[in-house]
């Protein structure tokens, strides 16, 4: 058998593998025994130990730092993978010891619920498989009063509620994702490098309802500039439909950040270089702390794993 596939089948440990993963973290030996509460002689004796098993290093000295060879890389690569799907396992293994089941409901403004329900949805489905899961899309003002009736679990806006008390409910900041300004890949503004509001004048809009946040948040920037919005506008929540306008008319319309990237990614749409149009930046999530629905507590633990995901860059 060869010395590699043998040490493979019998040799290799899941603290190898740890231990790359570390160190490709960390960046060095002495942090990863920290970490560990190891000593560095002990971490070291495990990385002789990966070596010698394979027949080949997996860090080289480059001046004063160590850094993985083609072969660590590889192995922390694929270290990552087997770490992931032990994850998994133990998601799905704990959902279904602990059978946690029962429904969650979950409120969400347009501007929030495509780019944070999917990824929530996912998370549950890993963590608690039996649990119902309900989405409910509206306008904040519509959410907050069945957030306070118990018939919402949890919402997701970029307002505070108004007409309740500071206490009421509980809030986490969830992610930063401004509302932006869009047109179509064809809108003659599309490729300009910069774009001022008097470029807006006259172009007619797809908005949200009028008494809307982002709505009254747009109005008043483009009031700022003496500009008002012109006849012609067209009133829609539906990212889909506003997409489908957007590339058939000269059409200018509001998108989360996170949604219009995508898009832009695909050249469907642009995203316009307006300095100050960014809008209601900032995602809550706004829960009753004297919720007694069982099930809330593993929901806001997923939560919690989507937000930290959604905070790590995206290569552009």
């Amino acid at each position: 058998m060869d010395p590699i596939e043998r040490f493979f089948q019998a040799g290799l440990k899941l603290n190898h593998l740890r231990l790359l993963t570390l160190f490709d973290s960390l960046g060095q030996i002495r942090l990863v025994a920290e970490k560990l509460n190891v000593t560095q002689p002990a971490i070291s004796k495990q990385l002789a130990e990966l070596e010698a098993g394979l027949g080949v290093s997996v860090m080289t000295r480059v001046g004063n730092r160590l850094q993985l060879t083609a072969v660590g890389e590889t192995l922390t690569k694929r270290a990552r993978e087997v770490f992931h799907q032990l994850e998994q396992a133990r998601y799905e293994v704990d959902a279904l010891t602990s059978g946690l089941s029962g429904k969650i409901s979950v409120g969400a403004v347009a501007t929030v619920l495509p780019v944070f329900a999917p990824e929530l949805i996912l998370e549950l489905k890993r963590r608690a498989p039996h649990v119902n899961v309900a989405l409910q899309e509206a306008t904040s003002d519509r959410l907050f009063p069945l957030l306070a009736s118990g018939s919402l679990d949890f919402v997701l806006s970029r307002t505070e509620p108004v007409g309740f008390g500071k206490t009421e409910f509980a809030s986490h900041i969830i992610m930063e994702d401004p509302i932006v300004v869009v047109c179509g890949r064809d809108h003659p503004l599309a490729n300009r490098r910069h774009v001022t509001p008097a470029d807006l004048a006259g172009s007619p809009w797809i908005l949200p309802p009028r008494e809307a946040p982002t709505c009254l948040a747009l109005q008043s920037w483009l009031g700022e500039s003496g500009l008002a919005f012109p006849d012609g506008c067209v009133q829609s929540i539906s990212l889909q439909t506003n997409e489908a306008m957007l590339m058939s008319y000269p059409f200018l319309a509001l998108m989360p950040l996170a949604v219009a990237r995508k898009r832009a990614g695909r050249a469907a749409l642009a995203i316009l270089a307006l300095p100050g149009a960014s809008f209601l930046e900032t995602v809550q999530l706004f829960y009753s702390s004297e919720s007694v629905n069982p099930v809330l507590p593993a929901a806001l633990e997923c939560v919690a794993a989507v937000r930290e995901r959604l905070r790590r860059p995206v290569a552009e």
